[in-house]
């Protein structure tokens, strides 16, 4: 009884000392998401580790994490803070990073390439950001998607709610985007605030549906069954 006196006593301290210290890296055993749901081919990298891994659901996305979806593919990836829900569509490349600050998750997540449909629910301290080759957008509630093209431009387009953006190339201009418009930041770094598109809509609603299709394939070993994101038009 008296080693296990010891060990509470000694222990108790330190985990106080541990949650009051603000403003720290998570740490490494802390996930900052999970993968909520995946569809065909999803892979995921932990920090520092070359390799890719066929992501599972489930599975936890910690700081430096990254996920990479394939053709007609599909992620969702759930903050563990309550934050937000990212959709990752196909062929796109997203990197999560997390730092606590007080209570909350400041979150930015860093996207290479690729369309990433999002809910975030209102922010009152913590930071969800954006970033991209291009651009970088802090979102305190929001519904829309962001998406890098191939040039690395960068488009952020809303549904409703606001972001405050700004060029990371050329003169840096900024501003925000409203519901029922959209940002598009060139190459060079230029900017162009505009009303929503009939193409930024379309995008907007489909990055929201989950309509997935199954074909069955007949092998010496039985039946395999693969299911794939349609965007409609397959």
């Amino acid at each position: 009884m008296k080693a296990k006196s010891f060990l509470i006593v000694f222990i108790i301290p330190w985990l106080i000392g541990f949650i009051s210290d603000e403003n720290l890296q998570l740490p490494g055993d802390t996930p900052v998401a999970l993968v909520k749901k995946i569809v065909k081919d999803v892979s995921y990298k932990k920090a520092g580790q070359s390799d890719w891994e066929v992501a599972k659901t489930g599975d936890a996305l910690f700081d430096e994490g990254q996920v990479k979806t394939g053709s007609k593919s599909l992620a969702l990836v759930l903050f563990t803070d309550g934050s937000g829900l990212l959709r990752v569509r196909e062929n796109a490349v997203l990197n999560i990073y997390g730092k606590r600050n007080n209570k909350q998750i400041d979150k930015n997540t860093y996207i290479d390439k690729g369309l990433i449909g999002f809910e975030v629910n209102k922010q009152e301290d913590a930071e969800f950001k954006f970033t991209t080759p291009t651009a970088v957008a802090s979102i305190r509630g929001t519904l829309g998607f962001i998406e890098v093209g191939s040039d690395s431009s960068t488009t952020i387009s809303l549904e409703k709610g606001s972001v405050e953006f700004q060029s990371l190339r050329g003169n840096r201009g900024g501003g925000r985007v409203t519901g029922g418009n959209t940002a598009r930041i060139d190459p060079l770094g230029n900017v162009n605030l505009n009303t929503a598109s009939d193409e930024d809509k379309k995008k907007n609603s489909t990055t929201r549906q989950l309509t997935t299709k199954k074909v069955k394939i007949k092998t010496p070993q039985g039946d395999l069954e693969i299911e794939y994101y349609s965007s409609g038009n397959n």
